[in-house]
C-alpha cells in the first residue's frame, strides 16, 4: 500500500513536475514568440514607413521643382511682362517652350498674366479630382487624386521679373511613386495597410489605401471610442509605434509619422489578430494539454509530449509564415526600389555605401557588389571627394546640416571617370540607434541641356540667331566692367538699314527675312572674334567693338561695315541694294551704363539718317539735345491731333485772265500751347519722321470736308481744294484709300479735293513717286506738283506724270517785265509745260508788277498775297461770292498797296 501510495505520489509529483515543466515551457515559448514577433514587427513597420514617407516627400518635391524650373525661365517672364500686345508674336515660341517642358514628366502647364488673364497652356490638367489636399508650408501646392489619373501635384507658382510678379505658372505633375506605393501594394496582402491623410479642420481626409484603392474618405474623425487613431499622431507631427484599435475597431500594430513638413500623415498598420493568430492557437492547444496532464498523470507524460512537440512545430511554422508576409512587404519595397527611375543609395553615418539600387547602377556604371562597403566618395569628382568625409564628421559633431532635406545640383563621376550633373536630395533615418542617410539622384544632363536651349531661345533672335536686346545689355555691362579694370575704350554701334521698308514691300516678308539673315552673316564675318553682333528687332542691329585703342578705331570699323553692307545682294535672281546708317557711342565719354550707351548710339544713328543715310555719326550731345526737342515736339503733336490745337488756313488761287478763284490751297498750322502759332514747315518734316504725316493729312481732309460742306450750305460754288502732302504720306497707299473713303463720307466729289507735292519731295524717290501718282489718279484724284524748278528737275518725268496743274517755284516769279534775262528762262519753262497741256500757276505774286510779268509770260493762274491772304474758313467765304475779285484793277500802271487785296 505504501509503495503503491509512494508510487502514486512519485507519479503524481513526477506528473506535476512534468506538467509544470511543460506549462512553464509553453508559457516561455509563447512569451518568446510574441516578444520576437513584436520586435520584428516594430522594426519593419517603423523602417518601412520611414522609407515610404521619404518617397512620398521626394515625389512631391521633385514635382514642385519641375514646375518651379518653368517659373524661373527669363523668357517666359519677359513675354508675360510684355503683356497681351506682344502675345500674338511671341505665342508660338512660348507654346514650343511649354511643350518642351512637358517632356520633363509634366502632364499640363498653363501661363497666366498677373491680372489672371490666361496667356498660354499645354497638356491636359486633371479634371474632377475626388480629393484636393492643399499642402502646408508650400503655397500654391495641392495634392489631387481621382481613379483615372491617380495622384497628381498641382503647383501654382509666381513668375518674377526684376523682383516683381508678372504672372503665374500652373502645372500638373503626375506622382507615379505615390500611386504605386499606396494603390499598387498587392504584395502586402491583407495583413498590412498603408494610409495617407491630411487635415480637414479637427477631422481628416484620407486618400485611397491598399485595402480600398478606389475609395477616398472625407471628413473622418481622428479618434475612435475616445482614443486617438494612429493617424491623428502623424497629423500632429509625431513619429512612433503603437498597438491600438483602428477606425473599424480592429486591434492593429501601427507605425505613424508625418510626411516631411507638408501637413500630411502616413500610417503603416498590420492587424494583430492575423499576426498573433499562431501564438494564440498555440496557447489554445497548450491549455487543454495542461488539464489532460493533471487528469491523466503519467499517461500525459507519454501521450502529451508528441502533440506538444507537434504543436510547437506548427506554431513555429505559423510564425515563419507571419514573418514571410513581412518579408513579402520588404520584397515589394525592394521591387519599388529596383524599378524607380531615380538612383537611390543608402550610406552609414561614416559614408560607407550600404545599398545601391539598379537605377544608381545605370547612372554610375557600377554593379552593386562593386560599391557596397566602400566610401561614397568614389562616386564624386574632386574636390567633393576629398571634403565629403569632413562634411559628415562636421554634421555628426555639430548637427549643422548643409544638404540634409534640401535639393541641390552637383557633379558626379561615372565608373569611366566622366563627370555629369545630378539632382541630389539627402535625407536621414534611424535603425535602432544607428543613423543612416538616403541619397536620391537623377541625371540632370537633359534638364541642363533643355535649360541652355531655353536660355538661348530667350536671349537670341529667332531669325538670325544673334543675341537679342537683353543679352546685348548684359554684354555691354560686361564690357563696362572689363573697361573699368583695363582702362580701354569700347564702342556701341547702332546700325539701321536704309530703305529696308521698300525692300520688304517689294520682295515680301520672306525676301526681307532673307536679306536680314544675309546682313547678320556679313556683320559677323566683318567684325573681330571678340566683338559682338546683335539684333534689336526689325532692321536694327548692334555691334559691340571691344578693346579699342583710340576713338578713330571705331570710325574705321564703321567705314568697313558700311562698305560691307552696301555691297549688292543676290536674291532669287534679283540684285538688291541696300545700305545702312550707323551711330557710334564710345565708353566712357558717351555714357557709363548700358542703357545710356545704347540710347546715345541710337541718337547718333538718327543723326546719320538726317545727314543723308549711308553714313556713320558719333554721338554729339548738342545734336542730341536738338533731337530731344524734336521728341518733345512729336509728343506734343500727338496730343494736338485730339486737343483741337490744329488749324487749317485757306488761300485762293486765281485765274490770270478773269481773276476768279480757280483753286484753293491749304496751309496747316498748329497753335502750340507754349510756342504759339507754328507754320507747317516747322513741324511737317518731323511729323514725317515720327509717322504722323498720314494722321495729319487725314485730319486736314476731314476739316476741309467740313468747311466745304459749310460753304456749299450757304449756296457758294467751291472750286477744287488741294492739301499738301510730304513724300512718305504721298507714297502711302493706305492714305489714298482713306482719302477716297473720306470724300465719300463727306459727300464730296472726287474733283472737289486734290493733293499737292513739292518737286523735291517727288524727286526724293521718283520711281516710287510715279507709282504713288498712278494710285492717286486711279482713284480719280488730281495732283498738283508745286515748287517746280527749285531743285532737282522733274522734267524727264513730266510726260509720265500726266499732270494737269504745275505751280512754279517762288524763285521763278519775275519782279517786273524789265528783267529780260530771267524772263527768257522762265518763258522757256512755261512754254515746255504748256506743250504738255499743263496749266501753269505762278507763286508768291505780291505786286502788280509781278502779276503783269507772269501773265505776260503765259501763266494761267497766280497765287500769293495779291490773290488773297491766308485766312480761316469763315473769312475765306467772301472770296467764293460770285463777282468777287482781287481788289482794284490789276494793272501795272496803278500804285501798289501795302495790303494788295
Amino acid at each position: 500500500m505504501g509503495l503503491r501510495r509512494r508510487g502514486w505520489t512519485i507519479n503524481i509529483v513526477a506528473a506535476l513536475l512534468i506538467v509544470g515543466a511543460g506549462l512553464v515551457t509553453g508559457l516561455v515559448v509563447f512569451t518568446v514568440m510574441r516578444t520576437n514577433t513584436d520586435v520584428v514587427l516594430r522594426r519593419d513597420l517603423v523602417s518601412g514607413l520611414a522609407l515610404r514617407a521619404q518617397w512620398v516627400a521626394r515625389d512631391i518635391r521633385d514635382a514642385q521643382q519641375k514646375v518651379r524650373m518653368v517659373a524661373t525661365r527669363p523668357f517666359l517672364a519677359d513675354q508675360l511682362a510684355a503683356g497681351l500686345r506682344a502675345r500674338h508674336a511671341a505665342l508660338p515660341a512660348v507654346d514650343r517652350g511649354l511643350r518642351a517642358f512637358l517632356a520633363m514628366r509634366l502632364s499640363a502647364l498653363a501661363l497666366y498674366m498677373n491680372n489672371g488673364t490666361p496667356y498660354a497652356r499645354a497638356g491636359h490638367f486633371m479634371a474632377h479630382p475626388v480629393v484636393e489636399m492643399p499642402l502646408r508650408g508650400k503655397l500654391g501646392m495641392t495634392l489631387l487624386w481621382n481613379a483615372r489619373r491617380g495622384f497628381v501635384l498641382r503647383a501654382a507658382l509666381p513668375i518674377y521679373r526684376r523682383r516683381a510678379i508678372v504672372g503665374w505658372v500652373v502645372g500638373d505633375a503626375p506622382l507615379p511613386t505615390i500611386t504605386r506605393l499606396l494603390l499598387g501594394a498587392k504584395a502586402l496582402r491583407s495583413a498590412a495597410n498603408i494610409g495617407l491623410c491630411g487635415p480637414a479642420g479637427t477631422r481628416m481626409t484620407c486618400f485611397p489605401n491598399t485595402f480600398d484603392p478606389t475609395q477616398a474618405f472625407s471628413n473622418v474623425a481622428r479618434g475612435y471610442e475616445g482614443r486617438p487613431l494612429p493617424m491623428s499622431y502623424a497629423l500632429a507631427g509625431r513619429t512612433g509605434f503603437i498597438v491600438t484599435r483602428n477606425y473599424l475597431g480592429h486591434q492593429v500594430a501601427a507605425a505613424y509619422r508625418p510626411v516631411d513638413h507638408i501637413g500630411l500623415g502616413m500610417v503603416l498598420t498590420m492587424d494583430t489578430s492575423a499576426l498573433y493568430a499562431p501564438v494564440y492557437r498555440e496557447f489554445a492547444v497548450v491549455l487543454p494539454l495542461i488539464i489532460l496532464v493533471l487528469a491523466g498523470a503519467l499517461l500525459v507524460l507519454r501521450w502529451q509530449l508528441a502533440p506538444l512537440v507537434t504543436d510547437l512545430v506548427t506554431s513555429e511554422r505559423d510564425a515563419r509564415d507571419a514573418h514571410a508576409r513581412l518579408k513579402d512587404s520588404e520584397s515589394h519595397v525592394q521591387a519599388v526600389l529596383s524599378n524607380v527611375d531615380e538612383g537611390i543609395i543608402t550610406i552609414s553615418e561614416t559614408g560607407i555605401i550600404e545599398t545601391f539600387n539598379p537605377a544608381a547602377g545605370r547612372l554610375f556604371g557600377y554593379a552593386p557588389d562593386e560599391v557596397i562597403g566602400r566610401n561614397v566618395g568614389m562616386l564624386m569628382p574632386e574636390p567633393h571627394r576629398s571634403h565629403h568625409d569632413d562634411y559628415l564628421r562636421h554634421y555628426r559633431e555639430t548637427g549643422e546640416a548643409r544638404v540634409i532635406g534640401a535639393g541641390r545640383e552637383l557633379m558626379a563621376m561615372r565608373r569611366d571617370g566622366s563627370e555629369f550633373p545630378v539632382d541630389l536630395r539627402v535625407s536621414e533615418f534611424y535603425l535602432g540607434d544607428k543613423r543612416h542617410f538616403i541619397g536620391t539622384l537623377r541625371d540632370a544632363t537633359r534638364r541642363k541641356e533643355a535649360e541652355r536651349h531655353m536660355e538661348h531661345i530667350a536671349t537670341h533672335d529667332a531669325l538670325t540667331d544673334l543675341p537679342g536686346r537683353a543679352l546685348i545689355l548684359t554684354r555691354i555691362g560686361q564690357l563696362i566692367r572689363r573697361a573699368e579694370r583695363s582702362g580701354q575704350l569700347f564702342a556701341v554701334m547702332f546700325i539701321d538699314l536704309d530703305n529696308f521698308k521698300e525692300i520688304n514691300d517689294s520682295l515680301g516678308h520672306d525676301g526681307g527675312d532673307t536679306i536680314l539673315r544675309f546682313v547678320a552673316r556679313r556683320l559677323r564675318e566683318t567684325v573681330r572674334a571678340e566683338d559682338t553682333v546683335g539684333r534689336l528687332g526689325g532692321d536694327e542691329f548692334v555691334v559691340l567693338t571691344a578693346a579699342l585703342v583710340a576713338p578713330m578705331d571705331a570710325a574705321l570699323i564703321a567705314e568697313k561695315l558700311l562698305g560691307t553692307l552696301s555691297a549688292p545682294y543676290l536674291l532669287a535672281g534679283h540684285t538688291v541694294y541696300t545700305g545702312a546708317s550707323i551711330g557710334i557711342a564710345l565708353y566712357p565719354q558717351d555714357g557709363r551704363d548700358a542703357d545710356a550707351l545704347l540710347k546715345h548710339s541710337d541718337d547718333a544713328m538718327y543723326q546719320a539718317k538726317r545727314s543723308g543715310r549711308g553714313q556713320y555719326r558719333c554721338y554729339d550731345e548738342a545734336v542730341n539735345a536738338a533731337s530731344s526737342d524734336e521728341v518733345r515736339l512729336v509728343s506734343a503733336l500727338h496730343k494736338a491731333l485730339s486737343a483741337d490745337e490744329l488749324a487749317l488756313y485757306y488761300r485762293p488761287v486765281r485765274a490770270a485772265d478773269d481773276h476768279k478763284v480757280a483753286a484753293i490751297e491749304t496751309v496747316l498750322k498748329w497753335w502750340h500751347p507754349e510756342q504759339g502759332l507754328l507754320e507747317a514747315d516747322d513741324f511737317l518734316a518731323i511729323a514725317e519722321e515720327a509717322g504722323l504725316a498720314v494722321p495729319l493729312a487725314e485730319w486736314a481732309l476731314r476739316q476741309a470736308g467740313r468747311d466745304i460742306a459749310g460753304w456749299r450750305n450757304t449756296g457758294l460754288a467751291v472750286p477744287p481744294l488741294f492739301i499738301r502732302l510730304g513724300p512718305l504720306a504721298f507714297r502711302d497707299a493706305r492714305l489714298q484709300d482713306s482719302f477716297a473713303a473720306l470724300l465719300t463720307e463727306f459727300d464730296l466729289g472726287l474733283e472737289s479735293v486734290g493733293v499737292e507735292i513739292h518737286e523735291d519731295d517727288f524727286m526724293d524717290d521718283p520711281e516710287a513717286a510715279l507709282e504713288a501718282l498712278s494710285g492717286w489718279h486711279r482713284r480719280g484724284m488730281d495732283v498738283v506738283l508745286t515748287d517746280y524748278g527749285a531743285g532737282d528737275s522733274s522734267l524727264p518725268y513730266l510726260k509720265q506724270m500726266a499732270l494737269r496743274v504745275v505751280r512754279l517755284s517762288d524763285a521763278l516769279t519775275i519782279n517786273n517785265a524789265a528783267d529780260s534775262e530771267s524772263m527768257a528762262d522762265v518763258a522757256t519753262i512755261i512754254a515746255t509745260l504748256h506743250a504738255l497741256d499743263i496749266v501753269v500757276t505762278a507763286s508768291q505774286v505780291a505786286t502788280y508788277a509781278q502779276y503783269d510779268a507772269m501773265r505776260h509770260l503765259g501763266c494761267d493762274r497766280f497765287a500769293g498775297d495779291l490773290a488773297g491772304p491766308l485766312v480761316r474758313a469763315g473769312d475765306f467765304a467772301v472770296h467764293l461770292v460770285p463777282g468777287t475779285h482781287a481788289r482794284g484793277r490789276l494793272s501795272g500802271h496803278e500804285p501798289r498797296r501795302a495790303d494788295p487785296l
